[in-house]
Order: C-alpha cells, then sequence, then structure tokens
C-alpha cells in the first residue's frame, strides 16, 4: 500500500554507488558501461534508503485488480488487434471511436466536439466481445477496470450504487481509463419489466447519472479521459435509457463470423500451436465450419489438440513432438457442434446420396435449392436473382422423403435444424408461436443452414378448414418467418409431407416454399437401383437376378423394398440358420409376403395435387 492505493513498483535503474554530487545519470551512465554478459550476476537490496518516484498515470497504463475484476489477457502482444481475428470491420470503426479520443484528444477540442463516452458491443455468445474490449484497452497504452456486471450486485440497500461511484471515481484518477462492463444487462435491466425491483431502477438511475456527469476535463480540473465499453448478448434487455447518444454512443454489432473471419480467427488460434496444416487447408476448416463462433473454433482446436497428443502417448516414446494435422481438426470439427445450434442439435445417422435410389431427380433439385446458393452464390449475385427459400417434398408413405434431407444435411455440409411438426405445439398460449420464432433465431445465427420440417401438415394446415383456428398462429408464424418483414437470410427451409392437399396456400406460393417436388414410388429402374444398394450390405446368391425381382415388385415404395430384402433374409434363417447366403428363391417368396400399401386410388390423389400446381 502506498498514499492509500494498491502500488505495483518496478526497478527502472540501479545505482552501484552513492553519488554526493548529484549527478545520478553520469554515474548510472558510467554503471551500463562496465556491464557486460560475461560479467557476474549481482542482487540489489531494496530498503529505506532506496528514492521511490511516482510515475504518471499517463505513462504507464495500470490494470486494477479487485473482487469485481476479470483482469487483462496478460499474453495480448503490444499491437493487440493482431490477437482478434475476424473483426476487422468492427476493430476499425473503434478506433475512430475510442483511440483517437484516448490518444489524441486535443483534435477533439481544437473543433469543439465532444468524444464519445462509451460503445456497446453486442452478438451472440462466444463472438469475441470481452477479448476485443480488453484489445481496445491494451491497444490504447491506457488504464482499464474490468467489471462484470452480476459481480457488483449487493443485497444491502445502497451498497451496488456506491460500488459503481467507486469504479468510476477510480477511472478518472487513473486516466486515460477504459472501463468494461461485462454482462451489462445483468447490471442494468429494463426498468419499465421483469421482476426487477427498486434495486436495479437505483442502479440504472446511478449508472446514467454517472455517464452524464462523465466530463472532458475543464479550465480548472485535470482532464478526465474515461470511455465506458459494454458487452451483452441480450441488447433489447439493456434499459433503453443507456442506448442513445452521449452514453453509448455508438452500438456495434460482434455477429457470427463468415468463412474469411473464420480463417482469421484459426490463423490466430495456431499462431502458437505447432501444427503441418498450409493456409489452403486452413480455409478449407474455415468453409466447413458454417456457424461456428470464435469460442466454438477454440473448442475445436482444443479438441483436435488433444487428438493429436493422444495419437503421439499412443506411438513410440522416440517419436518426435506431435503436431496438429489437417485430419484432427477435421475430426474435431463433428464432434463440436455451433454453440447456436446445441440445444436443438440431432445425432443423426449420416446418409450419402449414393445410398439412395431411384431419386436422381429430385436429389438434382435439392442440390439446386441448397447447394448451390452456399458454393456458388456469385452466379446468382450476377445473375441478379434470390435463392429459393425452401421445398416442399410430398408424395406417399415410405418414398425417402426423410432420408434424403438427411443426405442433403450430410452431403452439403451447413448446419442442419430437424424439427417435428407435433413438437412445437403447446398448451399454453404463445407458446407455440415462441417456439417458430426461436427455432428460425436459431437457425439465423448458425447460417447458412437447413430447417427441417417434418410432417409439416401437423402446422401449416389451410387456414379455410374447420379447425382453422386451432394453429393458425403458429401457421401465421411460419409465414412471417419465412418470407415477412425480416429476411431470412442464409437459412433454406426443406419441409415434408404426405398430405399436401390440407396444406394453407400462402405456405405453397413463391418466395416461401418455392419449390414442391414430387417424391413417388420408384420406377423399373429405381427399383434395381434400391435392390443393388440394399443387397449390397447382404450375403445374397451369387448372380441373383435383381431385374426379375424389381419386375415382381412393381408398385412397392423404397421402405417397401427394403422390407422385401429383410423379409427375404428372415426367410432363409427360418429354414436354416447355417446358410451362407440369401437365395434367389427367397426373394421371390418374400415379394408374396411383402404387399404393397400404395393403391391406385393413393396416386391418383397425389396426380390430382401435382396437376394443380403446375
Amino acid at each position: 500500500m502506498y498514499e492509500g492505493h494498491s502500488r505495483r513498483f518496478a526497478v527502472e535503474a540501479v545505482s552501484a554507488t552513492k553519488n554526493t554530487s548529484g549527478d545520478d545519470l553520469a554515474v548510472l551512465a558510467s554503471d551500463l558501461d562496465q556491464l557486460s554478459l560475461e560479467s557476474k550476476p549481482r542482487l540489489w537490496t531494496v530498503g529505506w534508503d532506496t528514492f521511490v518516484t511516482i510515475v504518471n498515470n499517463a505513462d504507464k497504463p495500470q490494470t486494477v485488480e479487485t473482487s469485481a475484476t476479470k483482469g487483462v489477457d496478460s499474453d495480448l502482444p503490444p499491437d493487440a488487434y493482431n490477437a482478434v481475428g475476424g473483426l476487422d470491420k468492427q476493430i476499425s470503426q473503434i478506433r475512430d471511436l475510442i483511440e483517437i479520443p484516448l490518444t489524441r484528444p486535443e483534435l477533439f477540442r481544437h473543433f469543439g466536439l465532444k468524444p464519445p463516452r462509451g460503445i456497446l458491443l453486442y452478438g451472440p455468445p462466444g463472438t469475441g466481445k470481452t477479448h476485443l474490449a480488453r484489445a481496445i484497452a491494451a491497444s490504447t497504452n491506457s488504464s482499464v477496470i474490468v467489471i462484470n456486471g452480476p459481480e457488483l450486485s449487493s443485497a444491502y440497500h445502497g451498497e451496488t450504487e456506491s460500488k459503481i461511484r467507486d469504479v468510476f471515481a477510480d477511472a478518472r484518477t487513473r486516466s486515460p481509463c477504459i472501463v468494461v462492463l461485462d454482462e451489462v444487462d445483468a447490471l442494468c435491466p429494463r426498468r419499465e419489466e421483469g421482476p426487477g425491483g427498486e434495486v436495479e431502477k437505483r442502479v440504472v438511475a446511478q449508472l446514467l447519472t454517472i455517464m452524464d456527469g462523465m466530463e472532458d476535463g475543464s479550465k480548472d480540473g485535470p482532464e478526465e479521459r474515461v470511455v465506458v465499453v459494454a458487452t451483452t448478448n441480450r441488447p433489447n434487455a439493456i434499459d433503453p435509457a443507456l442506448r442513445r447518444p452521449g452514453r453509448f454512443d455508438r452500438e456495434i454489432e460482434i455477429g457470427v463470423p463468415d468463412a474469411e473471419a473464420r480463417a482469421a480467427i484459426l490463423n490466430v488460434l495456431l499462431a502458437k500451436t505447432p501444427h503441418t496444416m498450409s493456409p489452403t487447408d486452413i480455409r478449407t476448416v474455415a468453409s466447413r465450419a458454417h456457424g461456428y463462433v470464435g469460442a466454438d473454433l477454440s473448442a475445436v482446436v482444443r479438441e483436435a489438440g488433444t487428438s493429436a497428443i493422444r495419437r503421439w502417448l499412443a506411438s513410440q516414446p522416440d517419436a518426435a513432438p506431435p503436431k496438429l494435422t489437417f485430419d484432427d481438426l477435421s475430426s474435431a470439427l463433428t464432434s463440436i457442434r455451433p454453440s447456436a445450434l446445441r440445444s436443438v442439435f440431432l445425432d443423426t445417422a449420416t446418409v450419402r446420396y449414393a445410398d439412395i435410389g431411384g431419386q436422381a431427380a429430385t436429389i438434382q433439385k435439392l442440390r439446386e435449392c441448397v447447394e448451390w446458393p452456399i458454393r456458388r452464390p456469385e452466379a446468382f449475385a450476377r445473375l441478379g436473382v434470390k435463392a429459393p427459400k425452401g421445398v416442399l417434398l410430398y408424395g406417399p408413405p415410405g418414398c425417402s422423403k426423410t432420408m434424403l434431407v438427411r443426405a442433403l444435411a450430410t452431403e452439403s455440409g451447413v448446419n442442419f435444424v430437424a424439427v417435428k411438426g407435433p413438437e412445437l405445439l403447446n398448451k399454453y398460449l404463445g407458446e407455440s408461436e415462441r417456439a417458430v420464432r426461436e427455432i428460425f433465431r436459431k437457425a439465423r445465427a448458425a447460417a447458412p443452414s437447413i430447417i427441417f420440417f417434418d410432417e409439416v401438415d401437423a402446422l401449416g394446415t389451410s387456414r379455410s378448414g374447420s379447425d382453422s383456428g386451432a394453429h393458425e398462429g403458429v401457421l401465421t408464424s411460419l409465414l412471417n418467418e419465412i418470407d415477412g418483414v425480416e429476411e431470412l437470410v442464409g437459412v433454406t427451409v426443406v419441409a415434408a409431407t404426405n398430405r399436401p392437399d390440407v396444406l394453407d396456400s400462402a405456405l405453397m406460393r413463391p418466395g416461401r416454399l418455392d419449390r414442391q417436388v414430387y417424391v413417388g414410388p420408384p420406377d423399373q429402374a429405381g427399383r434395381e437401383e434400391i435392390l443393388r444398394i440394399r443387397t449390397k450390405k447382404m450375403s445374397v446368391e451369387p448372380g441373383l437376378d435383381i431385374t426379375q425381382v424389381a419386375l415382381m415388385t412393381d408398385g412397392y415404395s423404397g421402405a417397401e423394398l427394403a422390407a422385401l430384402c429383410q423379409e427375404a433374409a428372415m426367410l432363409t434363417m427360418r429354414e436354416n440358420f447355417e446358410a451362407d447366403h440369401v437365395p434367389h428363391q427367397a426373394f421371390m417368396t418374400a415379394t408374396k409376403v411383402v404387399k404393397k400399401q400404395l393403391t391406385p386410388e393413393v396416386l391418383q390423389r397425389y396426380e390430382r395435387f401435382q396437376e394443380s400446381t403446375v
């Protein structure tokens, strides 16, 4: 403690002899000339006779460490912005707003302008808001006080307000200083909403008063250069009085990074990690990490490093030190999901287009709607057209609609959100609509992404029917989210149903579910392809006549053909458990056991609907 404050002392200069003439600089210079690498190390003792000089705060930045302080990253380099990847646009704005007022305040005084008092950094969790705020403080060579909002809260009357006043009083003595309010929504919630009481209202009023009272110095007093940097992932939860010029002068969004920004983040994360990846490999990983934020990519690198360490420990003891490889990072990418989708992520089976037979035309249409806008966006921009918003897959049950969407999720590599229609329905008023909005909010945050509505007829029933009022609010929310006032960017909606005739016409107009694709039973060539795919994993009789089996199964759906192969294997085991393969006769017998359920009347109903949409 010194003069009532905690001080950190560092030895700047040492003089070996006591100088009586007062020429300390001459003695110090003589001592320095005598120093060499070969000289023996010396120990210097700091005693009561030591002269202590308090350096001006403006010359040496100080970091305040209290119980309510997170502290500043000690590993930030001199150019601290180099440790922040993918935020070049935001950093450029921040330099204009903060660095110039703190480092060159005379320029603002020259034009008679008031410098900004604060900025608000908002965005999803894990995008680097707090890290950027600390880099701002390090780059401006300013003092910094990092406050975690909830840690200032106290149960005692008036103590929270007192802590806030103490923080800003301390910041003024350390001018120039940056006060970082992390999770500011916990400290200053909206006063007119929620269960908050009088304490929250007084805290908001106290902060408003302090920020209004922050001056840039006067003729009689010293200059006070204090800037507030607040971070939150819930900007609408902050009191509106804070979100105006003069308090938080600028709100800067720290959003989900794109592919180029993700590559920059990976370069920063891998800067101190031994690896064997080329810049092309890093860009390849970044292009596959759709919807990943900085925290997710950090977890991916950590998981990849753990995998490399395990591989090294399992190798020979004299093996070379482990290095991160492209395969390590690729496998880690599949195990770490984007934080925005973890609550709705479903671990679905890996399905490829090659696993689906007889649906080549449908697969091509799905690729046009989903893969083309992602892989060739310049073609859409050049021709001046927008990517399709959605696709409706309709057809009889068992014709591979859901399997096609699984293959689409696997092959396209984009984030995938699967929603079963009935699971969104809730008996409480407004909860179903809120669930629809939440699904689309998460999909936007993790764009590019696919939202798959299975059995969409449970949500999109026509409003002209007798029970139209049951789910009308859910349908309205769905229509607004797909094509409403807020544009749906980077999200493709894929819906599947076997009852297309009951869907509301507004759902199937261009701009919502643009493409209606009929997924019907396979033809002769399609059935042969399905049977080849299914029997490839089976032990069947050599020379099995797949063409004859396909002729005997005219009108079968893909699910019924899979059941046919299953039944043939069961019949073989029933006769002989020691059989080496499934004979041709077993398939022929199975055609008499597995009956087709797609009657001509059912197919005619889909044909009539198909004609009505043309």
